[in-house]
């Protein structure tokens, strides 16, 4: 657990990776509902990628893929800052040492 927690950190360090963590102490926020990716395109279009046990769905309508950002946007606001987010997983690793 320790060198995942450190990986991530380092992940972190670079300039196109964010990581925000979302405490647990937030209760139920959609995030619980499965992970997605939202991807924009050279062209400026965004995509988005929706997995579950079930199934892998790609995501192109637009209306789908507004609401995957809304709810990415909800995610972001339960999540601690990136700094605050980093400070939690430098914790966590040390903590598993």
């Amino acid at each position: 657990m320790r060198e995942q927690c450190a990986h991530l950190v380092a992940c972190a360090a670079q300039p196109t990776t964010s990581i925000h963590v979302v405490p647990a102490s937030v209760g139920m926020y959609p995030g619980l509902g499965g992970p997605f990716t939202l991807a924009e395109l050279d062209d400026g279009s965004v995509l988005g990628h929706a997995d579950s046990q079930a199934e892998a769905k790609i995501i192109d309508q637009p209306a789908e893929v507004a609401t995957l950002a809304r709810r990415w946007e909800r995610i972001r606001g339960e999540a601690l800052s990136r700094a605050q987010s980093l400070a939690l997983l430098r914790e966590a690793a040390a903590a598993w040492t």
